[in-house]
């Protein structure tokens, strides 16, 4: 056995630079797992230490060992540089509508609403200390005709950001914070404008940044009033990276159907973006027999293809997975112009340290994540059917219409099925749901992707400048209402999306371990990496389902109902005199129905349930006007009135009081005690039942963030 590793290890020595993206992640990773901000000279420390110990290490081990700790350190660095260099004052408290005036900078437009984001210069009643660099605001009224850049006057109101609704759920406050959006909040007037970018003095870079959003804000109105249909709000997202005018209805559709990857714009639009540049050119200039002859015109098409990349990412905003698509764009097309091969393992990691260098966050986000995980299998599948079909007469056969067609077939389910496994972890642990037909959704709609709705796009911006785009835009529309008609099929077809309830971190951490091993190295040891799927999957079986959540703030409960299940309540407690014996829906039943309804539905997707299932909750417990008991062990009392606190204490073991407990009732309890107050300091709770002794376990959100620049706490009014 050690003769055979130290085999695959000499095979795979080459290899030891496509693990520093892993490395670097992990630098990051530690960053923001940490409960409190590292001294400022923690990161440049573990970097000069591995730099040392490289210097003086004398065998292969120690020196790769080194180079790994200052990676691991490099990413730490940038993450805490990152932090730093985006910090802002964040909104405090909830502020009353109030007149904000300053530049707007973004417009995204739906059909009930328009989100702006406003770089405030002036908030009534908040010094110019405590100003933060950008709001984001949701005004649901009548058009307006301001545009991105002009410098407005608005009347909303205001509120901090939000924190994550459950303990290990989605910190949308962290998510804001490295977009410098210190407060969100709604509009009860439109936006009035006070001046153009050019009169109130913005500088070049503003104004051109402000430009560049105009038109993306004007494109994308131009598409959605020539192309009405749903397809035309979602080529709109395509094109510009603007989302407001796609439907929940489509959207779901898509997501359901395994084509959810159509709507952000990643290696798949950029690479038919550039790809259909890069052969149009090629083919263009072919033509003129001299120019063939004499000049690289491979050379000029990758430049063209290149100019068309980054024109592609400032038109459509540059997210994360449009990043990371243009990185890897330009690397491969760098490649071209210098002879190099374009498609290779390297490139990926290259651009996955670019990005988490200068931007460390984007390894918290599910498109980084799911966007390099997709393009590591593909290349990884590539190179091991080359390797494996070198030298094989096994196409040979396919020459003519038919032949072309089935290896066309056959490479898009090849494609779509090892970017489906490569993602699903990923999808499961963010979304906690992943489409199971998406191959046959794929094998249909991709063609139109690539032949009608990706070039009649590409027609659509050439023509924009003369006024002539509006058959273009009404034909890719067209295309896409075809992929929406597949989507529908596919989603409403029984059992096409899997739920799946929270999973931990660590069990995400090893499928991604061993799967990077497995697509990483070459020799007959990456099939060790196969081995994290069934240790990822007990470790995951491992962790119980929550017995409740308390929202965040402290004024409703919801108890998680799942037949079946020793962790939870059961469906059926008609023994108890609650429930009458009828089957309960899995889901989260709510004390209060009508409160922190975006947080019951974050929950329910949370444990792995529907959004919309809703149990009653007195299915669950037994109540009257002043609580309810959830029968069972432990047993677990809502207080809806202090009238009935004492009661609860006696016969409890956790009492959540909906209201702020005095210091004397809170002393006077006998059982575990959380009231309001105790959520206004430390967040939403999830509360478990421990399997082996029944003890209640009660984790808040503060708990699992610690206190961290994003992390400011709302002061209770």
């Amino acid at each position: 056995v050690v003769r055979w590793l130290r085999a695959c290890a000499a095979a795979d020595a080459d290899r030891a630079f496509y693990w520093s993206p892993a490395a670097v992640a992990l630098g990051v990773g530690v960053y923001f797992s940490l409960k409190a901000e590292p001294a400022a000279a923690s990161g440049p420390a573990v970097v000069a230490v591995g730099v040392a110990l490289r210097l003086i290490a004398t065998s292969g081990l120690a020196r790769a060992g080194a180079v790994c700790l200052a990676l691991v350190g490099l990413g730490f660095w940038a993450a805490d540089a990152r932090t730093d260099a985006v910090g802002a004052p964040q909104i405090a408290r909830e502020l009353s509508p109030r007149a904000v005036v300053g530049r707007l900078v973004s417009v995204d437009e739906g059909a009930r609403n328009r989100r702006l984001v406003v770089a405030p210069e002036t908030i009534r009643g908040l010094d110019e200390d405590a100003l933060p660099a950008r709001i984001r605001l949701t005004w649901r009224g009548a058009d307006f005709d301001v545009v991105p850049g002009d410098r407005v006057e608005i009347r909303a109101g205001l509120s901090p950001p939000p924190p994550p609704v459950a303990p290990g759920a989605f910190d949308f406050a962290r998510y804001l914070y490295f977009m410098r959006i210190g407060g969100v909040g709604y509009a009860v007037a439109p936006p009035k404008r006070l001046a153009t970018a050019q009169e109130a003095g913005y500088g070049p870079s503003v104004r051109a940044g402000s430009a560049i959003e105009a038109l993306r804000t004007r494109l994308a109105r131009r598409i959605t009033s020539v192309a009405t249909s749903e397809g035309g709000g979602i080529v709109a997202a395509v094109v510009t990276g603007k989302r407001g005018a796609v439907t929940q209805e489509a959207e779901d559709a898509l997501r359901d159907s395994g084509l959810a990857h159509l709507l952000a714009i990643s290696g798949l639009h950029m690479g038919l973006a550039t790809g259909l540049i890069f052969f149009g050119v090629r083919a263009a200039l072919a033509r003129a027999e001299i120019v063939a002859l004499t000049q690289p015109i491979k050379k000029w098409a990758a430049l063209a293809a290149l100019a068309a990349g980054f024109g592609y990412l400032l038109l459509s905003g540059g997210g994360w997975s449009a990043r990371r698509a243009f990185v890897m764009t330009a690397i491969f097309l760098i490649a071209v112009l210098a002879d190099r091969r374009a498609l290779s393992l390297r490139n990926v990691a290259l651009a996955a340290l670019i990005i988490l260098i200068t931007t460390p966050e984007a390894l918290l986000h599910p498109g980084f994540q799911m966007s390099f995980a997709a393009v590591t299998a593909l290349i990884a599948g590539y190179e091991w059917a080359r390797a494996r079909d070198t030298g094989s007469p096994r196409y040979r056969g396919d020459a003519g219409p038919l032949g072309r067609l089935r290896r066309y077939a056959v490479g898009l389910a090849a494609t779509d099925t090892l970017a489906a496994v490569a993602t699903a972890p990923f999808a499961l642990f963010h979304f906690h749901r992943t489409a199971l037909y998406s191959l046959p959704a794929n094998l249909a709609a991709m063609p139109v992707m690539g032949f009608w709705i990706m070039p009649c796009a590409i027609v659509g911006l050439a023509l924009t400048p003369v006024g002539l785009d509006a058959f273009a835009w009404r034909a890719s529309a067209a295309g896409m209402d075809a992929v929406l008609i597949v989507a529908r099929a596919v989603s409403s077809a029984p059992g096409a999306a899997a739920l799946a309830p929270q999973w931990p971190l660590a069990a995400l951490l090893i499928l991604t371990i061993g799967g990077l091993w497995l697509c990483v190295q070459s020799a007959a040891w990456r099939w060790l990496g196969l081995l994290s799927l069934p240790i990822a999957a007990l470790w995951a079986a491992s962790v119980p389902a929550p017995l409740a959540f308390v929202s965040r703030d402290g004024t409703n409960v919801g108890v998680v109902v799942a037949e079946g299940a020793d962790d939870a309540v059961d469906a059926d407690l008609g023994a108890d005199g609650v429930g009458g014996g009828e089957a309960i829906p899995r889901g989260v039943a709510l004390f209060t129905p009508r409160r922190t309804r975006f947080e019951a539905g974050a929950w329910r997707e949370l444990i792995g349930a529907d959004r919309a299932a809703a149990p009653k909750f007195a299915d669950v417990a037994a109540c009257d006007p002043l609580g309810c008991v959830l029968p069972g062990r432990p047993v677990v009392a809502v207080s809806a009135a202090p009238d009935g606190i004492a009661e609860d204490c006696a016969r409890a073991d956790l009492v959540v009081a909906l209201y702020p407990v005095t210091r004397r009732q809170d002393q006077a309890c006998s059982a575990r005690l959380v009231d309001r107050r105790d959520a206004w300091n430390d967040g939403a709770r999830a509360i478990w039942r421990d399997r082996k002794t029944g003890s209640i376990r009660i984790k808040s959100v503060a708990d699992v963030r610690g206190a961290r620049p994003w992390t400011q706490r709302e002061e209770p009014q």
